[in-house]
């Protein structure tokens, strides 16, 4: 069919769905990750929900070998003005860990291996020693965290809510077909930038909202220029030490995936990169492949 154009820009249609999203429930919480895509949308959001009186929430989950900028700016979004609740998850997750097949995966947070922290634990954090979340055990999969705390969410507030996620499909085909295919799931109000959440094969009163699927990294630094957001300062270091713009992630450094850019840690913040070598089984051995 080709492709087809519309008469707005991607920052208007995505004004448009925030709209929607504030018109149509009570309660929303987005998902952050400290990076630049769910950081737009959040502030994004937040210019719109203080046109329109709302308020929201945040979820971030805390993976502990994070660089130290992610957090000063997870602090900075903490300062929004129509933030709620903001969720700062600091809990023992179990993670991917592709440097060892001794230990195929590693625990954050966990009490045991204190020690061993990269950072010491947020004071506000949602920790093994506060949790409000009577279904968590330690060593959940990442994946199964985020699923029950949608469940917890819309159980806490007794109606249908809505989560934001900050998701981009030019950035991998998994996640083009997550938008695209509407005969495969359940939309709101037909809207394919949006999905009801399944858990354990059954549908749950929570809709997956997507509101910057469309936007391309061009795009993403294009907002923070021309609407002076704020941003992880630790991009511009990965910029000046020669990663692209359409390469640079935040991850835990362990996957199969990011192992591969452990050596970033080296040169964007050296006092980091030792208690990221020290942290898991067989990371020191390589450093003397990077």
């Amino acid at each position: 069919m080709g492709k087809k154009y519309l008469e707005k820009n991607v920052l208007e249609a995505t004004i448009e769905r925030l709209h929607i999203m504030f018109e149509n429930f009570n309660n929303i919480y987005f998902s952050f990750s400290g990076g630049k895509d769910s950081s737009v949308m959040i502030q994004l959001a937040n210019k719109v929900a203080k046109e329109m009186n709302k308020k929201f929430d945040v979820l971030f989950i805390d993976l502990e070998a994070q660089y130290r900028y992610t957090i000063e700016h997870v602090e900075e979004l903490k300062q929004l003005s129509q933030v709620r609740d903001f969720y700062h998850i600091a809990l023992p997750i179990a993670l991917r860990n592709a440097v060892s097949v001794l230990q195929p995966k590693w625990i954050c947070w966990e009490e045991e291996s204190k020690h061993l922290w990269i950072r010491n634990m947020p004071e506000d954090s949602i920790n093994i020693n506060n949790c409000p979340f009577p279904w968590f055990k330690k060593g959940e999969e990442f994946e199964e965290f985020i699923l029950q705390f949608a469940e917890w969410y819309q159980k806490k507030y007794k109606e249908t809510v809505a989560c934001g996620i900050g998701i981009r499909t030019d950035e991998s085909l998994n996640r083009f077909r997550t938008i695209a295919f509407q005969e495969k799931k359940i939309t709101f109000q037909g809207n394919n930038w949006t999905t009801k959440l399944k858990v354990n094969d059954r549908h749950i009163d929570v809709y997956n909202f997507y509101p910057i699927y469309d936007w391309r990294a061009e795009d993403i630094w294009g907002a923070v220029s021309k609407l002076d957001l704020q941003f992880n300062y630790i991009y511009e270091l990965m910029y000046k030490n020669g990663v692209s713009i359409y390469e640079q992630r935040l991850c835990q450094p362990y996957g199969d995936d990011q192992r591969n850019g452990l050596d970033q840690f080296k040169a964007l913040e050296y006092d980091t990169w030792g208690k990221v070598l020290n942290r898991v089984n067989r990371c020191q051995f390589r450093k003397y492949l990077l």
